[in-house]
């Protein structure tokens, strides 16, 4: 019985070191991940404030672009459309829901 009890813990620790190292694994490649999501970003918008990014711009690149750069309506139908951040769709899709 003793032995299995010993097997039993061996086996767990085992488990235990796998899920570890399998959690480092997916913590680096989120960490890369989330790296060259903001490596896509223009710079005006890397450089600004996450607090001001969110609360000025509500999570919105496109918004924040514009803002920086100071754009007209003329000029800014003629700025390409910048894909919105994850922040900014669950606000749309929030907003669009309390409607």
């Amino acid at each position: 019985r003793q032995a299995m009890i010993e097997n039993f813990d061996l086996e767990v620790e085992d488990k235990i070191r796998s899920m570890m190292a399998q959690l480092e694994a997916d913590k680096a490649d989120l960490q890369l991940k989330a790296d060259c999501e903001i490596a896509q970003l223009p710079s005006c918008v890397r450089d600004m404030p996450l607090k001001a990014f969110l609360h000025e711009y509500n999570g919105d690149v496109s918004t924040a672009v514009r803002g920086v750069l100071k754009l007209d309506n003329e000029r800014q139908d003629s700025l390409v459309s910048l894909p919105e951040t994850p922040l900014a769709i669950r606000l749309r899709r929030k907003a669009a829901a309390n409607h």
